[in-house]
């Protein structure tokens, strides 16, 4: 249920790096990989196309690929919170066998996320960013907190008005919950462009209404 909004490039850029999200929206990952790599080709340092090269290994379940290309993002710009907060995303995949490995990629991530909300405290992306790595881990008081944050910031975006729910959800908090959902659902009808799955919204607000 914790899904991230995908970056859409905006007017005006390569018709390459369009036709690469185009192709990937429609989920043909194989034209969209190719029309990126061509992106990539004439522009290493190219962050739209490496956002992309990520979200199609992700989608894919290359966990390890994916967070390859979002280290590159960040390589690149250290404080993208589109990278920043899918890596946090990744945990919830996460294929390291070693459970030690598992917890340093955790401990690090966290850090690196607090610390540029140290410079930037009123970023919604980085506090959901931060609400999605406690989600992955199961630290729901944790991750209902970086959620209340990201929407108390950003009071318009659907997507963490849902996270927000789902973590009342998980904590037990029905009518809290359900206000949230609502609230994204209404928020969803007034913008439009999200990642939720408008009939699971609704499934969940008649569920928790009887």
């Amino acid at each position: 249920p914790l899904k991230l909004v995908s970056r859409t490039p905006a007017a005006g850029v390569d018709p390459t790096l369009l036709a690469a999200y185009q192709a990937f929206s429609r989920g043909d990952d194989a034209a969209a990989q190719k029309q990126y790599r061509q992106v990539l080709q004439a522009d290493v340092r190219s962050i739209d196309a490496l956002l992309g090269m990520a979200a199609i290994a992700l989608r894919q379940g290359r966990y390890a690929d994916a967070r390859g290309w979002y280290q590159k993002v960040l390589e690149i710009e250290p404080k993208n919170s589109t990278a920043l907060s899918a890596l946090a995303n990744t945990q919830i995949g996460n294929d390291a066998t070693d459970a030690n490995s598992a917890a340093s990629d955790f401990s690090a991530t966290e850090s690196r996320i607090k610390n540029l909300l140290a410079q930037q405290p009123e970023a919604a992306s980085l506090h959901a960013a931060l609400g999605n790595l406690y989600a992955a881990q199961n630290q729901w008081p944790l991750a209902q907190a970086a959620y209340f944050n990201a929407s108390r910031f950003a009071p318009n975006i659907s997507d963490y008005a849902f996270n927000l729910a789902v973590s009342l959800d998980q904590l037990g908090k029905s009518e809290l919950a359900l206000a949230q959902y609502q609230r994204a659902l209404s928020l969803l009808n007034s913008a439009g462009a999200s990642n939720l799955d408008r009939a699971q919204l609704e499934a969940r607000i008649q569920a928790l209404q009887h």
